[in-house]
């Protein structure tokens, strides 16, 4: 079928006019043909169900969503890093072997620090083409490791608790581990191949959980926080102000007349200063303390969250700390863990991804099948789908009207890197852009699919894009594309198949 377009014509006119003149241009005429009509050397996937709107200058294309798994930056699961089970899905986020990177390997004597085995862990994900992600054990216990605390620290007075774990409140502990997270910060923040560092110093494997042997109800700052008026100093207890203090070593604060423990058990006041991650995306582990969850997010809201045991009590974990973590996921990621194979209920685990607005979920041993986890991670981050999409001629320009809806159930996050350009494109027969335009669009701010009512917010886009003068007739397909500006590449869209340069071909056209 031939689809007239009086506006082609108009365009072939204007240029033969600039060369040739009025007079000699008036036979010029171009039709847009189906691509198949002539012999081509590139043959992309094109989407069904074009049509030509009623004035013959207009096509349209509705696009059927996909239903399969998307590998995308910065999203979806997580292999665990101390096994080569990869359970047959591929990760764009690597995380760390965590006993390999603990504080004691990592800064083996005072004022020396040896990052070596950190980055051999750095350098093979980037390698394989993925960003890294870690967290510094000061603790694993468990039966797997105990305390890492550098033997100079214990030495200087650090102590280790009955219990195996170190004692939070320490001086040494406290300045010493800060210190360290400073050269941390010096050497890894804004690095964009790091997708997220985990605010780590406390609690067993570092996860800011509860430990009865000296974890402290913080009630002032719970009074305080139920009054709408929460302060740095409203933690009064001992292991309220260490937790304070430990979480400001990474999203950096100030306090004065802080009190912590000396090696003869008593009790000093000092002052002290941090700067802090500021380009990095931090999570914050939850386990059980909510004080030390509500304190980051009053400090820094722009820190993720993160919890250990997806498919575990999670409705209680929801219930306890729902506030924050709705008000967290707009602007920075939800991460998960899941918990020990035995504990996982998989509707669980996936009514919590959905209601949090989950981003990434790291294995602990999946026990259940490739395609139950497949199925569970289908719509964790974001998941961008052109729901339709017009293009008409008009003079030397082309209307393009597109609505988009982000079928995941996150957004993405440009500081884990995920910075995104949404681009049209005109591609010849040999399958290269020969018009590439990019369409201003805050992508970030495309909202995922709102559980409350079951519905996508659509994002139309209207966008006029001129012709350059020396455009030539042919063959030509229309495609779209999503680029990541941290590597340049385009990611997977939720409809159809990409070409070999990962642009999404919506139909074909021939300009004559």
């Amino acid at each position: 079928m031939f689809l007239k377009s009086k506006v082609w014509s108009s365009v072939v006119l204007m240029l033969c006019t600039v060369v040739f003149g009025v007079n000699a241009c008036g036979a010029f005429h171009s039709e847009l043909v189906p691509a198949s009509a002539t012999p081509v050397l590139y043959v992309p996937t094109v989407l069904p169900g074009s049509i030509l709107e009623p004035d013959a200058n207009t096509i349209q294309v509705r696009p059927k969503p996909s239903d399969g798994y998307l590998q995308n930056p910065g999203i979806g699961w997580q292999n665990e890093a101390a096994t080569s089970n990869s359970l047959g899905l591929p990760e764009s986020v690597a995380y760390s072997n965590r006993r390999d990177i603990a504080w004691s390997v990592l800064n083996p004597a005072e004022g020396v620090y040896d990052w070596s085995a950190l980055e051999k862990q750095f350098r093979k994900a980037t390698a394989a083409g993925r960003q890294f992600s870690f967290r510094v054990y000061t603790m694993v216990g468990e039966g797997f490791g105990g305390p890492m605390v550098p033997n100079w620290v214990l030495e200087n007075g650090a102590a280790i608790l009955p219990s195996g774990e170190p004692d939070y409140s320490s001086c040494v502990y406290q300045d010493a581990w800060g210190n360290f997270v400073n050269e941390l910060i010096k050497r890894y923040d804004g690095n964009r191949d790091i997708a997220f560092i985990d605010i780590s110093g406390y609690g067993n494997f570092n996860e800011w959980s509860w430990q009865d042997e000296q974890t402290e109800w913080d009630e002032q700052w719970q009074e305080d926080h139920a009054n709408g008026n929460p302060s740095a100093g409203s933690f009064k207890t001992l292991d309220g102000q260490a937790r304070r203090r430990l979480a400001d070593m990474f999203i950096g604060g100030s306090f004065q007349r802080h009190s912590c423990r000396l090696p003869n058990g008593d009790v000093s006041q000092v002052d002290y200063s941090y700067e802090g991650f500021q380009k990095t995306q931090l999570v914050m582990p939850y386990a059980g303390i909510v004080q030390s969850t509500q304190y980051v997010f009053s400090r820094r809201p722009d820190v993720g969250f993160r919890y250990d045991c997806l498919g575990r009590e999670t409705d209680r974990v929801h219930q306890k700390v729902r506030n924050e973590i709705d008000q967290i996921w707009p602007q920075a990621p939800i991460a998960f863990e899941l918990c020990k194979p035995d504990e996982v209920d998989i509707e669980n685990a996936r009514s919590f991804l959905r209601s949090s607005h989950g981003s990434v979920v790291h294995d602990n041993d999946w026990k259940y099948s490739n395609e139950q986890l497949e199925d569970l991670l289908l719509n964790v981050g974001y998941r961008y789908f052109l729901k339709q999409a017009r293009v008409r001629v008009q003079g030397q320009q082309l209307i393009v009207q597109m609505d988009w809806q982000n079928l995941g159930s996150a957004p993405n996050y440009p500081k884990m890197g995920q910075d995104f350009s949404l681009h049209f494109y005109l591609v010849n027969k040999t399958g290269k852009p020969v018009l590439d335009h990019v369409i201003p669009a805050d992508i970030f701010t495309w909202r995922p699919f709102d559980v409350s009512n079951g519905e996508s917010t659509i994002y139309s886009i209207f966008e006029a894009i001129p012709l350059p003068f020396f455009f030539r007739h042919g063959d030509y397909f229309v495609g779209v594309s999503i680029l990541d500006l941290r590597t340049g590449l385009p990611i997977q869209l939720a409809f159809g198949s990409p070409d070999k340069n990962g642009i999404y071909i919506l139909f074909p056209v021939t300009i004559k």
